[in-house]
């Protein structure tokens, strides 16, 4: 079909409204609390306690406009406290939206891949909010290997990565259809909390899709329905920087 006219394209946005309110109230539904068959299964990994938040060194007017996607890092690690901090920014803006969400069992999951941390080894982890602190869940590779872990190589030379992901399943069953879009928008809000907490740390990043699916899967359990990944952020310092 081909569009010519704005009045066409009006139309066929009064369509695709039409439907998609259509499709929001066939899915409504009194809302319930998660099964628990349907929530991720636990891991079990040492745990390493994270130090105190990093406080911001700039505003976040300052680093607004020169927000930009750094895909190429510098070598110098970041500290445990800065990762520290854009943790709790990601699960701030997630408890703070969404916490009916979340008091019904939908929670997002945050994963963390390092290599340049100090104070925490190269590894994968979870991160439990509850205590600021990481549980290892998984090894990985270091160097060339690294770069096996992602789709665009230059990911693996970050200092970390923070992976989002979230119960599919759980928020299908509440929702409908709408529970994987409400994950996704959750997903991209943790994300973006995180870049500009980074970015008031003077880091540097970008969100990106994150590690292969196969590797999640394999190392923590993310079976893409009852821990499916959203949306990943590279975090380190950037090239031009100098070591501290």
């Amino acid at each position: 079909m081909t569009v010519t006219t704005d009045q066409d394209r009006y139309r066929i946005l009064g369509e695709l409204m039409i439907d998609s309110r259509l499709d929001a109230a066939g899915a409504r539904r009194p809302l319930t609390p998660v099964p628990t068959h349907l929530m991720p299964a636990p891991d079990q990994g040492p745990i390493t306690e994270l130090p105190s938040p990093a406080p911001p060194r700039a505003t976040l007017d300052e680093v607004l406009p020169g927000r930009v996607a750094v895909r190429d890092y510098g070598p110098e690690p970041i500290t445990a406290a800065e990762l520290s901090a854009i943790f709790a920014a990601a699960e701030t803006m997630d408890a703070e939206s969404w916490p009916g969400e979340r008091d019904a069992g939908v929670r997002l999951e945050f994963f963390c891949a390092t290599w340049r941390v100090t104070g925490v080894g190269t590894g994968l982890y979870r991160y439990l909010p509850g205590r600021d602190a990481l549980r290892r869940v998984a090894s990985l590779p270091t160097g060339q290997e690294a770069a096996d872990l992602v789709i665009q190589t230059e990911f693996a030379q970050a200092a970390a990565l923070l992976v989002i992901t979230g119960n599919l399943a759980g928020s299908l069953d509440r929702h409908g259809s709408h529970g994987h879009r409400l994950l996704l928008s959750r997903a991209g809000a943790a994300g973006h909390a995180a870049w500009l907490a980074a970015l008031r740390l003077r880091l540097a990043g970008t969100v990106f899709a994150g590690l292969l699916p196969h590797v999640l899967r394999e190392r923590a359990g993310a079976d893409g329905y009852h821990r499916a990944p959203l949306l990943a952020f590279a975090v380190a310092h950037p090239a031009t920087a100098t070591a501290a």
